[in-house]
């Protein structure tokens, strides 16, 4: 399947019949708690709010909600509620962890403390999925949160982790474009002879669930006349799911300079980790904290269907 606006993504969450509880770590902001009521309400998730009861209890009121639609767990301390939360998912009582507003450094600390056994074996990385407005369909981008300088390994685990969960999201034959600044290898470019062996060891079956082609130019993976006017060939070139950037820098710039130019909300989540984990920045709106809540209640939809 195939997204073209992230509305299809949120129908598929909403089919669930077996609806994901979402541990929300201090809910106490009204952005989070803006998007999680909204949430709820459409039936995307259970909410599970850890965190100071009397200031959930004010905000639930603000945004209209029963305090009887969620559960709560009354732990001012953050610390405590970020573990709390991970005990959860341990106890089978959670699906997934999303940040309110505890610090990043804190929150990925317990997340990633290997006593709290939530890492798998792949590496820990971004996954970002957006709606532009003149692509012809969802567009997903890794890595632009985590990981610095991955090295040829861990991009080849970071491809692995973005197409394990877009599956999981009912997506078939992920198209993946390995960004470089040009679109033939250079031995003088690293991050061209990279995507070059990325693109051997999917055609090698080492990459599976996915098509990779690489070196591949931003313009040319997303712009089908663009790629004609090159003389670029191949089922990615103008048609791709899924870019991967060579590192953090230029991921970040791109992602950052598309949402504020275009005024767009963004869904993204943590993988890597054993459920899936929403990490959106204390000052997200309500619109991309929901759809990085979206995006976690659409993974593995289809198991309790």
């Amino acid at each position: 399947m195939t997204y073209t606006k992230f509305s299809q993504l949120i129908e598929r969450a909403a089919q669930r019949i077996q609806k994901t509880r979402c541990a929300v770590v201090s809910p106490e902001d009204g952005h989070t708690m803006a998007a999680v009521v909204r949430a709820g309400r459409e039936r995307l998730i259970e909410p599970i709010l850890i965190g100071d009861e009397a200031r959930i209890t004010e905000l639930l009121a603000e945004y209209g909600c029963e305090k009887s639609a969620v559960t709560i767990y009354h732990e001012p301390d953050q610390k405590a509620a970020v573990q709390k939360a991970i005990d959860l998912i341990h106890a089978g009582q959670a699906d997934c962890i999303m940040k309110g507003l505890i610090k990043t450094a804190q929150f990925m600390h317990a997340i990633l403390k290997r006593e709290n056994d939530l890492r798998t074996e792949n590496l820990v990385s971004m996954l970002s999925i957006r709606e532009l407005p003149h692509y012809h369909k969802l567009i997903a981008f890794t890595d632009a949160g985590i990981c610095m300088n991955p090295t040829l390994d861990e991009k080849r685990q970071i491809i692995e982790n973005a197409v394990r969960t877009m599956t999981a999201m009912g997506y078939e034959n992920i198209k993946v474009g390995v960004l470089a600044s040009v679109e033939v290898v250079n031995p003088r470019m690293k991050d061209s002879v990279e995507a070059a062996e990325l693109k051997r060891m999917n055609q090698e079956g080492i990459i599976t669930g996915c098509t990779v082609e690489g070196p591949i130019s931003y313009d040319v993976a997303i712009n089908k006349e663009a790629a004609q006017i090159k003389g670029f060939g191949g089922e990615v070139a103008g048609d791709a799911d899924l870019l991967v950037f060579p590192e953090l820098t230029s991921a970040n710039l791109t992602t950052k300079a598309i949402t504020q130019t275009c005024r767009i909300p963004v869904g993204s989540l943590i993988l890597g980790t054993k459920v899936p984990v929403i990490l959106s920045s204390r000052a997200s709106s309500a619109e991309t904290k929901y759809m990085c809540i979206a995006l976690a209640a659409a993974v593995n939809t289809g198991d309790n269907d």
